[in-house]
């Protein structure tokens, strides 16, 4: 394995394995980019292994089509794309085919023209990358991070998705192995780090870094909302979700609590925009309860998410009632106190005590559409001036925590640690 990486002749050259990467939106996508951005401001090069962009239509993006593999640069980040199945229909079957293709055709990727790296990062979800990235690292001796920004095997069980105990037997053992053979692991949450801990990961390999925002990106503005109906009339209050329609989110809660919204004030209006597997599903719920004051809109650019933030009286982050769920703080909790507007997050565990901490919105139980609605209707009935008050309290608050700035020096300092002893060797000093 090359130390070359901890010279001053050579920068250290980092790779990073992640299925969705700009110009696809999300959480992975965004913070991906914006540590590898930080990390060659800090004087390391970053080589990206990456899929075709096929987000949010669930097609291959014409400029894409037609090609196995390529090469190019965003932000003088090296991009190395490889070919995956897509399709704009959802369902778990055909996500399971878009996640192995990739596994097949990156491994092929960064085995042909991923040379020279110094340290790589296999990130998930989806939870494939880390049987890429195992395999690279054993081939090319590359010393590998597992990066795990969900625990899918766990979710899988949870959620009651895969039926079979034979098959979730293979999952988590398979998990295990991989968790074992990796030289550090670097987890979003402090509850995770406990799970990966439990699966038999020495502790002094496993590092909290979690999601955060770029307070540069995300601010308080006035910007034009992104969405007509977003625009209020006089005295007219706008709630609003921005995100992945999925089963985790569980917007038929969110839903059935804007039913209630428009039954307490017909001043509100709650606006929806994102896709997901449960797209359809959100559609037809949402037509059931013959909702006259919501409405339900396509995903928009990352540049718009901003401005859809700050065109929010109120914003919502909803997480379905599972257990496993609670372990998790959607980074869309961040991004929405950054721009200092108080939010209603349905979630538990760290999540909720990020936003109590804070002060900069309120908490509802997961999965209590009477909960959402109260909590809604509570921050609606705040003067304005206090709600101002709770949107700078929550800015100030991500500045302290959780700053990607700062969460980035902490990252590349684990990278160059890993990448200073030889592959298998003495576990890196977790950082202060």
């Amino acid at each position: 394995m090359s130390t070359r990486g901890m010279t001053a002749s050579r920068p250290l050259h980092i790779g990073y394995l992640v299925q969705q990467f700009p110009p696809e939106v999300g959480a992975g996508p965004a913070r991906v980019t914006e540590m590898a951005l930080r990390w060659q401001e800090q004087g390391a090069r970053v080589t990206v292994i990456t899929g075709m962009p096929n987000r949010p239509e669930g097609r291959i993006h014409p400029a894409y089509r037609g090609k196995l593999f390529m090469q190019e640069e965003h932000e003088g980040i090296r991009v190395l794309r490889s070919w995956l199945y897509a399709s704009p229909k959802h369902g778990f079957a055909r996500t399971l085919v878009n996640n192995t293709t990739f596994m097949v055709t990156s491994g092929l990727h960064a085995l042909a023209r991923g040379g020279g790296l110094d340290v790589l990062v296999a990130s998930s979800p989806p939870w494939f990358p880390h049987l890429t990235g195992t395999l690279v690292h054993a081939l090319k001796r590359v010393p590998l991070v597992l990066e795990v920004r969900d625990l899918w095997p766990d979710y899988l069980a949870g959620m009651g998705t895969v039926k079979s105990k034979a098959a979730m037997r293979g999952i988590f053992a398979a998990e295990r192995a991989m968790l074992r053979r990796a030289e550090h692991v670097v987890v979003v949450t402090e509850s995770f780090r406990q799970r990966v801990i439990e699966k038999g990961t020495a502790p002094e390999r496993v590092d909290v870094i979690s999601n955060g925002v770029d307070l540069s990106l995300y601010y308080a503005s006035s910007e034009a909302p992104p969405i007509d109906a977003m625009r209020r009339a006089e005295g007219e209050l706008v709630v609003g979700y921005l995100g992945n329609f999925g089963g985790a989110q569980d917007l038929g809660s969110v839903l059935e609590a804007a039913a209630l919204l428009e039954l307490a004030d017909p001043r509100i209006r709650v606006v929806l925009a994102g896709e997901g597997t449960a797209a359809d599903q959100v559609l037809a719920r949402a037509r059931e309860l013959g909702l006259s004051r919501t409405s339900i809109h396509p995903p928009i650019p990352k540049t718009q998410t901003r401005a859809f933030y700050n065109a929010c009286d109120v914003c919502l982050v909803p997480l379905a009632n599972f257990p496993i769920l609670q372990e998790t703080i959607p980074s869309k909790i961040f991004e929405v106190m950054a721009c200092e507007r108080p939010v209603v997050a349905s979630v538990g565990g760290e999540g909720a005590r990020v936003v109590q901490e804070s002060g900069g919105g309120l908490v509802a139980p997961p999965g209590d559409p009477r909960g959402i609605a109260d909590a809604v209707l509570r921050l609606l009935a705040t003067p304005a001036v206090e709600r101002a008050a709770m949107g700078a309290a929550g800015r100030e608050y991500v500045g302290r925590h959780f700053a990607r700035e700062t969460l980035a020096a902490r990252y590349l300092e684990i990278l160059r640690g890993v990448a200073s002893r030889p592959v298998g060797g003495t576990p890196v000093p977790r950082p202060a």
